[in-house]
C-alpha cells in the first residue's frame, strides 16, 4: 500500500525558503508519520560523537574525583546549544578503590582553554554534512579547566558501584563494568546553552588507578533555533 502525503508549510530551521509548502508523510487517517525526534536530528546532520580512548587503548582516568579535571569535557561556545543524548563509561581497570563513582554534570561555566588530550568529534552521518563548533578534551590535566561547579550547574547523572577487591583474571563472575546514561531512557536531557568562554558537559569516572573508555553523543544546534 502506498503511503499518503499531506502538505505542511515550512517557516524556519531548514534550507528551504520560509513560507514554502512541503510534502509530509501521513497515514490514511491523516495523522502525520514522524521519526523519533533525536533520530531526526541525526538525519539532519546535527548529532555528533566523541570518544575518550579507542580500539584497545583506554584513557587514564583522574583517580579520585577532581572537579577541575574531568575525564571527558565538552566545551559549548556562544551561539551553540547542546543536548546530550548518550554518555557511556567503560572501565578497563579499576584499581583498588572501594567505590567507583561516575558523574555527568552540565554547567554554564565552561572553559575554552582546557588542557589535556584533544578529542576528535565526528558527525553521526558519514557524509559529514556539518562540522561541530564545540571542543572536546579527554583525560583533562589536574586544574586543567575552570571548576564547572559554579554558576548554573547540576549533576544530571550519578552512578556508584562498590568494590571489595581488584579485578583479577580468574574472576569470571564479575558483571561488565559498563555504565551509561541515555536521554531516551533516563531523560529529560539538559539543554546546554553556550556562552563565552563556554558552557560545558563534564563526565567524571572516579576510581583509583582507573582506565577505560568514554563515549558521548549529543545534538548540536544554533541557539537561535533552540528558543
Amino acid at each position: 500500500m502506498a503511503y499518503e502525503i499531506g502538505t505542511v508549510r515550512q517557516d524556519s530551521y531548514s534550507n528551504w525558503s520560509e513560507g514554502q509548502d512541503r510534502p509530509a508523510r501521513e497515514n490514511r487517517r491523516g495523522e502525520l508519520v514522524t521519526a523519533n525526534n533525536y533520530q531526526q536530528f541525526v538525519m539532519d546532520g546535527r548529532v555528533f560523537v566523541s570518544n575518550g580512548g579507542s580500539g584497545t587503548t583506554p584513557i587514564t582516568f583522574a583517580g579520585a574525583y577532581d572537579a577541575d579535571a574531568p575525564d571527558f569535557f565538552l566545551n559549548v561556545p556562544i551561539g551553540i546549544t547542546v543536548i546530550p543524548l548518550r554518555v557511556q563509561v567503560i572501565y578497563d581497570a579499576v584499581g583498588t578503590e572501594a567505590t567507583m563513582e561516575i558523574i555527568g554534570l552540565y554547567s554554564n561555566t565552561g572553559d575554552s582553554s582546557a588542557t589535556g588530550t584533544a578529542g576528535t568529534i565526528m558527525n553521526m552521518r558519514t557524509d559529514n554534512p556539518r562540522v561541530s563548533s564545540c571542543a572536546v578534551t579527554v583525560a583533562v590535566d589536574a586544574a586543567g579547566i575552570t571548576d564547572p561547579n559554579a554558576g548554573v550547574f547540576a549533576e544530571f547523572w550519578r552512578y556508584a558501584r562498590p568494590l571489595t577487591d581488584t579485578v583479577a583474571t580468574t574472576e569470571n563472575d564479575r558483571l561488565p563494568l559498563v555504565f551509561d546514561w541515555s536521554a531516551f531512557r533516563d531523560g529529560p536531557a539538559p539543554v546546554i546553552v553556550g556562552n563565552s568562554p563556554g558552557a560545558c558537559l563534564a563526565v567524571y569516572a572516579a576510581s583509583q588507578a582507573g582506565t577505560g573508555f568514554i563515549t558521548v553523543e549529543w545534538v548540536e544546534i544554533p541557539t537561535v533555533s533552540a528558543t
